[in-house]
């Protein structure tokens, strides 16, 4: 055997064999690297971004439920089926989140017991509402205890535990993001290191025959600089699109997302600032601190605040068209809040009341046109992330049949070329 291995027939032998594993084994490293990208990229679609966005629709539909409970309170025995009817929604949203949430497979601890805690105090939340609303029928005070109790419990209980469930579906979601982002070194490495060897197979077989080209060879080259080429290519076509989703829709959506909850606590703080006249500077200051973060400290200037932020950060003309309407909207919800205030202080507080719930002119009315324009910007920014993601995934799914597919094309082709030069030493 040793002495084989110093024949020329030896050492093609050997040089045939170290080609094979080369490229078998890149083919082999890069068909897994691509696959685990691929599957990341597609639980982003399918999974993490998908539960992430569904913990942001717990908070929002908990958030609008409250602040919808607050300004039928407000109508008293007046209250419209309309509110009424988006109450209802906005909860059994919120508990169909929650049970689609705990039945999605595999989750953190935090995210568990987040569900678990959702799940068992939002009937105590229901319960509370329903007591007021009784209670407020037959006009009796009582009522407005009922209701601060559960406005208190949703603050205080209800809306962090959904914030601690986003915050755990969204650290996945980046952690899935990371995974398929990831460049695959090894794979180009070990794709460089066969494609130098067979060339120094190539100039090895010039230098002793004398003959330009082995066609088994040259085949294999091909082949591996493709692989090499595609390999690369894809990555670097999936990392722009992941970059996109996450530079334009997905910290857009979280923008988005932010405002919204932002108009929702607003608009409640708003409510309840009526229901509970004595206590009312505190649910004052709470507003206007959603208010500053919503649309900044000044939102006749449109300058600062989440929906400045929003308009900026749009991918595209209908997103900035509906974030800077909602962003007006603001301006003129804070207008109409400071007439509320003037009206209220001057001892018109029926006046003030219809200036918040009424149908037309009211804050209600402003507040409406917010949360509907921030819910289409959120759809849409959610339809781009999904788009620029599906794009990614298309770039990585193919390769790891591909590769496969290459690597053996290539050792069938290195087999050939070592076999054409040893047939000569028959």
């Amino acid at each position: 055997m040793r002495a084989a291995a110093v024949t020329e027939p030896g050492r093609l032998r050997a040089l045939g064999a170290v080609l094979v594993a080369l490229l078998l084994a890149f083919g082999a490293l890069t068909a897994w690297q691509a696959a685990e990208r691929a599957d990341s990229a597609h639980s982003v679609i399918h999974g993490s971004q998908p539960l992430s966005a569904n913990a942001a629709l717990i908070y929002r539909s908990l958030a609008d439920a409250n602040t919808t409970a607050a300004a039928g309170f407000l109508a008293g025995g007046e209250e419209t089926p309309e509110v009424r009817e988006r109450y209802e929604k906005r909860i059994g949203d919120a508990a169909r989140q929650i049970t689609k949430a705990a039945a999605a497979g595999e989750r953190s601890p935090e995210a568990r017991q987040r569900l678990a805690e959702l799940n068992r105090r939002l009937s105590v939340y229901t319960g509370l509402v329903e007591t007021a609303r009784a209670n407020n029928r037959q006009e009796l005070p009582v009522g407005g205890a009922y209701l601060r109790h559960a406005d208190r419990l949703m603050h205080e209980e209800l809306l962090p535990a959904a914030s601690a469930l986003y915050a755990a579906e969204s650290e996945q979601f980046r952690r899935d993001q990371r995974d398929a982002h990831a460049f695959p070194w090894a794979a180009l490495a070990l794709g460089v290191a066969a494609v130098l060897a067979l060339l120094a197979a190539q100039r090895r077989h010039y230098l002793r025959t004398n003959r330009v080209f082995n066609r088994g060879l040259l085949a294999a080259t091909t082949v591996a600089v493709l692989l090499l080429l595609w390999t690369a290519g894809g990555h670097l076509l999936a990392r722009h699109h992941l970059d996109r989703a996450e530079r334009d829709a997905a910290r857009s959506l979280q923008t988005l997302n932010a405002a919204l909850v932002s108009a929702l606590q607003a608009r409640g703080d708003e409510a309840m600032a009526m229901v509970t006249r004595g206590s009312r500077d505190n649910y004052e200051k709470t507003y206007q601190r959603q208010m500053r973060r919503l649309a900044g400290a000044d939102p006749q200037a449109a300058e600062g605040g989440l929906l400045a932020r929003a308009v900026e950060q749009a991918e595209d003309g209908k997103g900035r068209r509906l974030a800077g309407a909602a962003r007006r909207d603001a301006a003129t919800w804070h207008e109409q809040h400071a007439t509320v205030r003037r009206l209220e202080g001057s001892g018109k507080y029926a006046e003030a009341v219809a200036m918040v719930i009424g149908p037309r002119d009211s804050t209600g009315e402003t507040f409406d046109r917010i949360d509907a324009g921030l819910r289409q910007a959120i759809n849409h920014e959610q339809r781009q992330f999904t788009a620029a993601a599906e794009r990614a995934h298309r770039a990585l799914a193919p390769l790891a049949a591909g590769a496969a597919a290459l690597s053996l094309l290539g050792a069938a082709g290195a087999v050939l070329g070592i076999g054409r030069r040893l047939a000569e030493y028959r």
